[in-house]
């Protein structure tokens, strides 16, 4: 796959067999429908955008309960979408869904209405989905829901046989197909081009957020959806902060983390780089880069088809409840945290196999109480029959190992 993933350009052309986003949705709707199969679905209705996306490729403003999407296991989803982006979405956004997208019930939005208003909302709703279910001909079957706070009781006096989907929809979504892993491909580059300016502007006096604001204007230039993710330095490495770059100044000798969390066309990143203010490391720095860098390495030479995701958990470093975030791997796809989830204190509890084309984060943290600094990395992989390929581009600092 990594030899492919350097060949095309971002967007799609008439010369060349990059990105088919055609082939894109047809192949991610399929596998929507094996997996519907597969947890005796009839139909599933999904409120959650990067659902939405997945079966329909509409993007549109992730207002929670407010925008839905019907898909039946034999036939077409139909979309609701939100007024206000409606007549856009309908009439120049979607026309592989010309016919099948009207207005939602925004039910989401029934608290801010007053208390009262959530039933009468949640019946104009279910109003609408029973009829949309009943004219694909799956009425009386098992349905799957994303979203079901608060829709229960009204489900129930319908006569819905509801159930989870977010089963369904994981079990679709952590295979990836090529034109996905593509994507993914196209955001690693350009997470790599955030790393790069973050590099070259690093230097003592310069504040975290004039850092990381360079990092962002340069990955939303390169055609980034949004960037998020953390970026934290000197004595903020540890414990590790996590909720962004703030006006703190970098000094002589800092390490900075950041954890570059964004999307190329819905597909995210989740790599993270550890880097040092000047040239020369102190020997703690060395041991805590080394720490992490190695179990990252150790935990991805397990990583292959067919293995366990306790096998893999092993690799990984110990902890607790109160850090297991620091040292875990996780699936990553249109959604930034996918299955498989493995940590240690959970893998044997909940097995799972690693299979061929999941795309998956790894990612671990040093940092004892006594230092001064702490240590995170992360590589992104997609698993292969016999191992793993690496899609992260951006490489590590030989200094510290």
């Amino acid at each position: 796959m990594r030899d492919i993933l350097n060949k095309y350009s971002q967007s799609g052309k008439d010369f060349e067999d990059g990105i088919n986003f055609e082939r894109l949705r047809r192949e991610r709707l399929q596998r929507a429908r094996e997996a519907m199969k597969r947890h005796g679905l009839g139909a599933i209705v999904v409120f959650s955008d990067e659902n939405i996306r997945y079966i329909t490729g509409i993007s549109g403003l992730p207002f929670p309960g407010c925008r839905y999407t019907v898909l039946p296991v034999e036939g077409e989803p139909m979309h609701f979408e939100q007024g206000g982006d409606l007549r856009w979405v309908r009439d120049f956004g979607a026309p592989w869904l010309s016919g099948r997208i009207t207005y939602s019930i925004p039910v989401g939005d029934a608290l801010q209405f007053g208390s009262e208003a959530v039933p009468k909302l949640a019946e104009m709703w279910m109003r609408g989905v029973k009829k949309t279910l009943q004219d694909m001909g799956v009425g009386g079957e098992k349905i799957g829901f994303d979203y079901m706070s608060g829709l229960v009781p009204v489900l129930e006096e319908a006569g819905i046989n509801h159930e989870n989907a977010w089963p369904c929809m994981y079990d679709a979504r952590s295979i990836k197909t090529r034109d996905e892993l593509l994507l993914l491909g196209i955001a690693q580059t350009i997470a790599a081009a955030g790393f790069y300016t973050m590099e070259q502007m690093m230097k003592p006096g310069i504040r975290e957020s004039e850092v990381h604001a360079e990092m962002v204007k340069t990955m939303l230039s390169l055609g980034a959806d949004d960037v998020v993710g953390t970026f934290c330095s000197g004595g903020r490495t540890n414990p590790y902060f996590r909720s962004g770059a703030t006006d703190k100044i970098l000094g002589p000798g800092d390490l900075v983390i950041s954890d570059i969390v964004t999307r190329y066309m819905g597909y995210h990143t989740c790599t993270v780089r550890t880097m040092l203010v000047g040239n020369e490391p102190t020997s703690e720095q060395r041991a805590a880069y080394r720490e992490a860098y190695e179990g990252m390495l150790r935990t991805m030479n397990v990583c292959k088809a067919g293995v366990g995701i306790d096998k893999v958990a092993e690799a990984l470093p110990h902890g607790t409840l109160e850090d297991y975030s620091l040292n875990i791997v996780h699936g990553l796809g249109i959604g930034g945290h996918e299955p498989p989830a493995v940590t240690h204190m959970f893998a044997k509890e909940f097995p799972m196999e690693l299979k061929q084309n999941m795309y998956l984060a790894v990612e671990t943290y040093a940092g004892d109480p006594g230092y001064n600094h702490g240590v995170r990395l992360e590589e992104d992989i997609v698993i292969t029959e016999n191992g793993y390929e690496t899609l992260s581009r951006y490489p590590f600092d030989k200094r510290m190992l």
